[in-house]
């Protein structure tokens, strides 16, 4: 059977002093120690959580024992005070609202400094967020300098993969950050791959930007793996590699004199009005020699009976006087 006193999972500031202590007791911790969110470490001893859970603290939590101490219930030891030798030899149970976890004595002289693992040197780099702001093991500084370490951790991503850019004298890089542990982080370099990333992007919307212009047109399109045969294709390439090819059918032009015809059907008739106004100004521009020249045998036929009996030599008509 389990036994629930060493799942550290199940210890949290609002436990009560009896589990704490039985937690303790199933550890090989001598000292237990409480770290609130704000102010120093409570540190206290196995003797300490005897007493008062004989003194009738036993339901009191985990979280009251600053109050505890300020009414004189127990008195917090003092690690200064303790041999530095014990205090690395020593180990304690620690309890914050993060978690439970077991650690020698020493870290409870400054429980907020990062706790960097064995590996922390390895010839890799790597980022610890710790204090709101990010620390850098030695590669990770040679690689990127100091930068990165005037980041707030606060404000990064929660997430297992983000990208921190970074502007500096070299110009602006892109650094990938990946989850490695709590508050650990494997960096590095992506700033090629982005940009690349960037580029292909732009030329993909440029391809699909013809494309729709294309449809626009009445054409249609077709993306093949291999050369058709026949056909106006285009070989697609990316650094020199064939991708694809793209065969356009556009639609056949049509005939000039269906154009002609189009435009003679679709043309404006003009309006009755100037059709008026356009023959007046031919009969203004008429000349005299464009009349109708008029036949002889008209003309003799207007001449009156009597100038014809004078035409008539010999013949004057009776009744014709002249004066002379």
């Amino acid at each position: 059977m389990n036994n629930p006193y060493t799942d550290l999972s199940l210890l949290t500031p609002d436990s009560t002093l009896l589990f704490f202590l039985r937690t303790l007791f199933s550890t090989s911790a001598e000292y237990g120690v409480y770290i609130p969110d704000s102010g120093g470490a409570v540190v206290i001893n196995k003797g300490q959580l005897i007493s008062m859970v004989e003194r009738n603290c036993s339901e009191a939590m985990i979280k009251r024992l600053p109050q505890l101490a300020e009414r004189n219930i127990f008195k917090p030891l003092d690690i200064t005070k303790i041999d530095e030798n014990e205090l690395e030899d020593s180990l304690a149970l620690y309890v914050k609202n993060t978690g439970s976890f077991l650690e020698n004595l020493e870290f409870a002289l400054d429980p907020d400094a990062p706790q960097f693992p064995e590996w922390w040197n390895a010839p890799v780099p790597f980022a610890m967020s710790s204090r709101g702001v990010l620390k850098l093991n030695n590669k990770a500084v040679s690689m990127f300098g100091t930068g990165l370490e005037k980041l707030n951790a606060a404000e990064l991503p929660d997430r297992d993969e983000f990208i921190v850019r970074l502007d500096g004298l070299n110009g602006t890089r892109f650094i990938a950050f990946r989850y490695l542990s709590p508050g650990i982080f494997s960096i590095d370099d992506c700033t090629e791959d982005l940009t690349d990333a960037q580029d292909i992007t732009w030329w993909a919307a440029v391809g699909r930007t013809w494309v729709k212009e294309i449809e626009a047109r009445g054409g249609t399109w077709q993306r093949l793996s291999t050369p058709p045969e026949g056909k106006n294709f285009r070989a697609c390439e990316w650094d020199d590699e064939i991708q694809g090819y793209l065969n356009i059918e556009m639609p056949k032009k049509k005939a000039k004199n269906e154009d002609l015809n189009k435009k003679k059907k679709t043309a404006p008739k003009p309006k009755l009005e100037e059709v008026k106004v356009n023959e007046e100004a031919e009969k203004e521009n008429e000349t005299p020699e464009t009349e109708i020249k008029k036949n002889p045998d008209d003309v003799i036929g207007q001449i009156g009976p009597q100038a014809m009996a004078l035409l008539a030599s010999g013949q004057p008509r009776e009744g014709t006087s002249f004066l002379i």
